[in-house]
């Protein structure tokens, strides 16, 4: 009897499905994708949590497939083929949006304008960028390049962001000075946002200092935390050549009522409790496998 009771408090923490991408089961998720639609999609607060403020922004964006990459613009990205592929090799793909990973050639990269990138988001990229490190490596999801000055230019390598006091690397590996913002672009699978969805809306908003601190960002609200999603995304309409999309990201700072605290805590607890059966189950599989499989062993020999 104690179930029903359960039920009403935990579902306010549930994430919220609504609004479902169907390539999901078309296509399949990557691996490495964890999140969730934190928030309801018709617009209402979700349960159990204040919303202190909510703010959203739409972009403009082109997003095209790796079967488009010999092709010219502007429905191809032939002039950073080279850099484009040279950048998806050095990491495992991070899906399109939902994490949908389309395979092979279908696969799916945006491409923006640097200059329309919000600035809290390119400094976030050129901070990434600037970490080498092995530990950051699944972060430096973003790659920007320089634009061709000839049509029959060749860009292969990143504009590496500028060091205090020292000048910029273009992306042809000489030492120039900084590349103008209105003269670059950025490569990124949709997956990829995902890590830095508040930046995308925190300028304008009422909450800005919550939103441009990514240490409160969570997947799902705990205690005084922003929650953050791509809520709507067009498709190209590729059957007429264009490549342009736009995408909307809402962000909201949120702080868990008592009720809702305590909807999440029972939530975990009656996880924990389900998962330590799991594998108490399993455990219990494994010891009885091995004993057939002893008993068989003696029951040959005999």
């Amino acid at each position: 009897m104690l179930l029903p009771l359960i039920l009403p408090l935990t579902l306010q923490a549930l994430p919220v499905l609504a609004g479902f991408n169907w390539d999901i089961i078309h296509h399949g998720v990557v691996p490495s994708f964890q999140w969730t639609r934190p928030f309801p999609s018709d617009g209402t607060d979700p349960g159990g949590l204040t919303v202190n403020c909510r703010h959203s922004a739409t972009f403009n964006a082109k997003m095209y497939k790796l079967k488009d990459l010999s092709a010219l613009p502007p429905t191809g990205l032939a002039p950073w083929k080279r850099g484009i592929e040279a950048f998806l090799r050095e990491r495992d793909y991070v899906g399109s949006w939902d994490g949908v990973d389309h395979k092979g050639q279908d696969r799916e990269i945006v491409v923006m304008e640097w200059a329309d990138v919000p600035l809290g988001v390119r400094m976030w990229i050129e901070e990434q960028q600037r970490d080498q490190s092995e530990a950051n490596d699944n972060k430096w999801l973003f790659r920007v390049f320089e634009k061709p000055k000839e049509e029959s230019e060749i860009i292969s390598k990143t504009v590496k962001p500028n060091e205090p006091g020292a000048p910029q690397q273009s992306g042809r590996g000489e030492k120039e000075v900084e590349v103008a913002d209105d003269d670059k672009i950025v490569v990124f699978p949709a997956g990829a946002i995902y890590e830095n969805l508040p930046l995308w809306v925190a300028k304008g908003s009422k909450c800005e200092g919550d939103f441009n601190n990514l240490a409160k960002y969570k997947s799902r609200a705990i205690e005084h935390s922003v929650l953050a999603w791509p809520v709507d995304h067009t498709k190209p309409q590729r059957d007429i050549g264009q490549r342009d999309i736009t995408f909307t990201i809402e962000a909201m700072s949120v702080t868990e009522t008592e009720a809702g605290r305590y909807s999440r805590l029972m939530w975990e607890k009656m996880h924990r409790t389900i998962r330590r059966h799991e594998r108490k189950q399993t455990r219990e599989e494994r010891q009885r496998a091995r004993k057939e499989i002893s008993e068989g062993w003696v029951k040959d020999e005999l």
